[in-house]
């Protein structure tokens, strides 16, 4: 997903199952809307989360922090992913024969 914060450079981060594990548990403890009925607070507390735990943001950031310096957040579809240098086939090389 890519985040766009106040004042900091654009972040790409990916999030995996450790993240969506810790947004079920933190949406019951806080009584959140489920993910389908606040995408956006979904999407951002998983980009929190994943930023974490990868050491790109600094661990004491509480969630309510960082939701504050959040802009815009956005999936990076397979087809966002194609059109970057990271989505290129490799080459499959010369033809057999």
């Amino acid at each position: 997903m890519q985040v766009i914060r106040e004042g900091q450079d654009p972040l790409e981060i990916q999030s995996d199952n450790r993240d969506l594990l810790l947004w079920e548990s933190t949406r019951v403890r806080h009584k959140w809307p489920k993910f389908d009925e606040s995408p956006f607070r979904w999407m951002t507390f998983l980009s929190w989360s994943a930023a974490r735990r990868a050491g790109v943001i600094e661990p004491a950031l509480t969630y309510e922090k960082y939701e504050a310096g959040v802009l815009s957040v956005r999936d990076l579809s397979e087809d966002d992913a194609m059109d970057g240098e990271l989505g290129r086939p490799t080459d499959p090389g010369p033809e057999p024969g």
